[in-house]
C-alpha cells in the first residue's frame, strides 16, 4: 500500500545461513520466502484494531508542510 506524505524506513535484516552444497532448492527457496516474509504463513488478514495502530504510526511519520 503506497502512501503519500510518509517517511518510510526499513530494517536491514542478518544475512541468510544458506549451504549451497547441502541444502536443496526448495529449502533454499523456503528461507529466502521466511526472510522477505513472502512465505505463506505470513499471508494472514490483517485485523481491523492493528490497521488502525498503523495508521496512527503513519500519522506522527508525516511530513509538517
Amino acid at each position: 500500500m503506497k502512501k503519500k506524505g510518509i517517511l518510510q524506513s526499513f530494517i536491514i535484516k542478518e544475512p541468510l545461513d544458506i549451504d549451497y552444497e547441502n541444502d536443496t532448492i526448495d529449502e533454499i527457496v523456503e528461507k529466502v520466502e521466511y526472510a522477505i516474509e513472502q512465505h505463506a504463513s505470513f499471508l494472514k488478514v490483517i485485523p481491523a484494531e492493528i490497521i488502525q495502530e498503523q495508521e496512527e504510526l503513519n500519522k506522527t511519520r508525516r511530513w509538517e508542510y
